[in-house]
């Protein structure tokens, strides 16, 4: 309470009684202006009158967090979840009139690496919000390549062999791999007649 009119340099320690401000907002008002009130008060040298004030109610800040993610390469995104933090009065987001959402910029095609989920949106009538992103992981596919079985004659050398590939994503194949794997023998042209294991060995690539 502010006052005028007082003589003398007397202040408001003069009263006999103080006048009392009061309002109808409560903690769970909402946003807006509500009037404060001024009453009571009384003085032997003072006559009072009152002039009221205004209470503003401004809008709680949130904060709007994306969890860090991971997926496959090749695969889609997961559902991104985003935690909100600031409520007050035990609200929770069910009370939020639209939520902020997390996305990423990331395609079935993005290659093995760290991305940005943002976080956008979000509007309510009480809250007003900000922002923080997260990472999505995107990890190597895995492969299976298995070498063909293959026969031969004894004293011939080894047929070409075959590794058939399991896991390629995107429609990929062979050919996109940085260095092929390789299959081998210990079979020789003098190997006697018997089965040998043919094994795969090496292969590297950026997203398997």
């Amino acid at each position: 309470i502010s006052y005028t009119g007082f003589v003398n340099s007397e202040t408001a320690s003069v009263l006999d009684v103080l006048p009392v401000t009061a309002t109808a907002a409560t903690p769970l008002s909402g946003v807006g202006s509500y009037p404060i009130s001024i009453s009571g008060g009384s003085d032997n040298n003072y006559t009072l009158t009152y002039a009221n004030g205004t209470l503003s109610i401004t809008k709680s800040t949130l904060t709007a967090t994306a969890v860090n993610a991971s997926r496959l390469d090749g695969s889609a995104n997961p559902a991104f979840v985003v935690n909100i933090a600031g409520f007050r009065n035990g609200e929770d987001q069910s009370v939020i009139d639209a939520l902020p959402v997390a996305t990423s910029a990331t395609t079935l095609t993005s290659i093995v690496g760290s991305y940005s989920i943002t976080v956008s949106g979000g509007t309510d009538n009480n809250y007003t919000f900000t922002y923080t992103p997260a990472t999505l992981t995107i990890s190597k596919a895995p492969l299976i390549a298995t070498a063909a079985n293959a026969s031969r004659p004894y004293g011939t050398s080894n047929p070409a062999f075959i590794i058939n590939y399991s896991g390629f994503v995107n429609s990929e194949t062979s050919t996109v791999l940085d260095t092929a794997p390789i299959a081998s023998t210990t079979a020789i042209v003098a190997s006697p007649v018997g089965n040998y294991p043919i094994n795969v060995t090496a292969g590297l690539d950026n997203n398997y």
